[in-house]
């Protein structure tokens, strides 16, 4: 049975309880109070303090975007007044440097020049402040004149600096942004050891092979250098910059096969981190010509989950289109890797760097689409590939993995994909090259021409589109291998059997050169001419204005 309390007893309870609360909350806000105070005093301690607390009023009304430059001036006057002389006392505290940042954003030449001087002798410790790197990096932005005095500083340092968490964004943000040429190789050669950072100081040899060419004898002494600071780059997780992707290529194309095997070993798990830039990618196809089959299927593993991300990045989609070339196990390529950009091929046909991987299946080494540059770089990888099967059949067998797949992209977006210019290069090319039953995709074409002729932008009118249907009608009688389809298509007759109604609507406007291909193609000229005499008056009177109308005149 329930007992029940006097209530007389629960309310004086409850004042007992509210009093207790009180009486806890007042202690809290008391020891609360005595923190604030203590850390006051101890700021007081600090014989910058008052400095500080002065320049960070005034660094709060300058750091915003929204004042004028004469506000700016004012402001700039005042905060160097309080802090010059006083830079390098300060620069080592979270909100000091912060402060000094933004002077060196918003200040003129000489103020700037004033802080940077003030700094000097202090940069390579900055460089590896959590703080002190961003001053660091404000002075290479702003400070032209200074970046000398920053790098004789760095000088005899970069072989620890670029190993350094904090330090190693500095280096590489004065070598990829803001370093000349003579100061980019200066930066480079600390990989080559102290001896020869010495003995090219000022920029004697523009190469490691000239530098090499000039003392041959320390060849090894430099790679074996070399060998120790990238190593020290891939524990340290630093490995993702430019600057050590370079050294990583020059070693690589230098060393014996048992230093570079030694290396590369090391490197196999982190290609994914590194080919993002060109040397980069450069270290990782060479990587992926050297591998054995053990090791292709392991980086295989690495890539997965990144390969559409790779396959849209500048220099990545070359890294993978190395693969293609050494991937001996088709099988295992075309279910770990290009399934799953076939899974993102509507993406990645529209996307600039990721088409190639597609087009590079499709066509090959085809400077229709690759540069002569890069065909060259890819074909000099062939020389020193480490792969067992010819490299047609291979070749065939991953364009015959993957064909499906790009046929049925084709089917379900043809609309938007051969309306837009980069797709539709791969939207032509898989009609022509992929290999498979295309009777869906050709049917899905097909439908697109048979819409009604009033439509915006129809199929036929469309300056991107109709380059697909010209290619696909000539494409069993053209005689050019990249012109000519892998398989016959008969989509001519097909074409001419839809549109036949309003071939003179066509003949007349942006379509005139569909028209025209169907006059020239020998199975539909019979059958296009005929249907054409009735439209010629129509077709005559465009004629100064549409070449293809004209060429159509000349024909019939």
């Amino acid at each position: 049975m329930a007992q029940h309390q006097h209530p007389l007893k629960r309310k004086a309870n409850e004042h007992s309880y509210d009093a207790n609360k009180k009486f806890r909350s007042d202690d809290s806000g008391s020891k609360h109070q005595q923190q604030k105070n203590l850390r006051q005093e101890r700021k007081g301690h600090d014989r910058h303090y008052e400095m500080i607390t002065e320049a960070k009023k005034i660094w709060e009304n300058l750091r915003r975007g929204d004042i004028e430059r004469d506000e700016t001036k004012e402001l700039m006057q005042k905060i160097m007044k309080v802090i010059t002389g006083h830079v390098q006392e300060i620069i080592f505290k979270h909100d000091a440097s912060r402060i000094v940042q933004t002077c060196l954003k918003k200040g003129n030449a000489e103020q700037r020049s004033t802080i940077a001087d003030e700094l000097s002798g202090k940069y390579e410790i900055l460089a590896k402040s959590m703080y002190g790197k961003f001053i660091v990096l404000k002075v290479l932005e702003y400070c032209h004149k200074h970046r000398d005095q920053v790098l004789s500083e760095f000088r005899t340092h970069v072989r620890k600096l670029i190993r350094h968490r904090e330090a190693s964004t500095v280096i590489e943000t004065f070598y990829a942004q803001y370093a000349n040429g003579a100061q980019r190789h200066e930066l480079l050669s600390e990989f080559y050891g102290p001896e020869m950072t010495l003995f090219n100081r000022g920029g004697g040899a523009k190469t490691l092979e000239e530098l090499l060419t000039n003392l041959p004898d320390k060849k090894d002494a430099v790679l074996r250098f070399m060998s120790e600071t990238l190593m020290g780059c891939m524990d340290k997780g630093t490995v993702v910059h430019s600057i050590v992707h370079k050294a990583l290529y020059q070693f690589l194309t230098l060393a014996d096969p048992k230093a570079r095997e030694n290396v590369m070993q090391h490197l196999r798990d982190n290609l994914q981190d590194i080919l993002h830039t060109r040397e980069g990618a450069k270290v990782a196809m060479i990587c992926l010509s050297y591998a054995t089959p053990k090791d292709r299927k392991s980086i295989i593993k690495t890539f997965k989950p990144h390969v559409v991300k790779i396959a849209q990045d500048e220099y990545g989609y070359l890294v993978l289109i190395r693969f293609l070339d050494v991937m001996d196990d088709t099988v295992l390529m075309n279910k770990a890797l290009i399934s799953e950009l076939c899974k993102q091929s509507k993406q990645l046909f529209s996307d600039k760097f990721g088409r190639r991987v597609f087009l590079y299946i499709l066509t090959g080494r085809n400077t229709r689409y690759l540069s002569p540059e890069t065909v060259q770089q890819i074909t000099e990888g062939d020389q020193i590939r480490q792969s067992k099967k010819d490299s047609e059949v291979r070749a065939k067998e991953i364009l015959e993995g993957c064909s499906p797949a790009l046929i049925q992209t084709v089917v379900e977006s043809a609309p938007i994909l051969m309306r837009e210019k980069l797709s539709s290069q791969v939207v032509q090319e898989v009609m022509l090259h992929a290999i498979g039953d295309k009777t869906a995709a050709v049917n899905a074409i097909l439908d697109l021409a048979s819409e009604n002729i009033e439509k915006e932008n129809h199929i036929i009118e469309d300056r991107f589109a109709n380059r697909i249907i010209k290619a696909m009608i000539k494409a069993d009688s053209a005689e050019a291998t990249n012109d000519k389809a892998i398989e016959p298509l008969g989509f001519a007759p097909k074409l001419l059997e839809r549109i036949e109604p309003h071939l003179g609507h066509f003949a007349t406007n942006f379509g005139s050169f569909v028209v025209l291909s169907l006059l020239e193609e020998s199975s539909t000229k019979k059958q296009t001419k005929k249907a054409l005499k009735s439209h010629k008056s129509d077709i005559q009177k465009v004629a100064d204005e549409n070449k293809g109308a004209k060429m159509i005149l000349e024909l019939l």
